[in-house]
């Protein structure tokens, strides 16, 4: 189902190759589990916040709850409004699954680079979901 979200969400634009293909896939995969999981809380249980401790948002992307998961999505709506590189770091690496060479090319920058933005935004919502 997920596939197939993100695919419709896609079409109509020209995708250039894989990596750019992934890097669209990997926001509206993100856009879809987040509305999907605030419809479904938001029914449950009014949608309530919740306070998510978590050391590693790769770890916690995937085993995270629907309330961590919309926890971490409004850090990174936060993130992307200071910084989109890094916010685009944060979706490619966890929601699509790509490797930092990858995420490289995407992003038009090195591979260091990556690896540094990937570094500071793991400190970022960790401090930010701890706020």
């Amino acid at each position: 189902m997920l596939v197939h979200e993100a695919w419709l969400r896609l079409t109509g634009r020209r995708c250039g190759s894989r990596t750019h293909y992934l890097a669209l896939a990997s926001r509206a995969m993100r856009h879809f589990i987040i509305d999907y999981l605030r419809r479904k809380l938001s029914l449950k249980r009014e949608g309530t916040r919740v306070h998510v401790p978590i050391e590693h948002c790769n770890q916690a992307a995937a085993t995270a709850s629907p309330d961590q998961a919309i926890e971490i999505g409004r850090c990174l709506e936060r993130l992307a409004r200071e910084d989109p590189r890094k916010a685009r770091v944060v979706e490619m690496l966890v929601f699509a699954g790509m490797g930092f060479a990858e995420i490289a090319r995407q992003l038009d920058v090195s591979e260091k680079t990556v690896r540094r933005d990937w570094q500071f935004c793991r400190a970022w919502l960790c401090s930010a979901l701890d706020a």
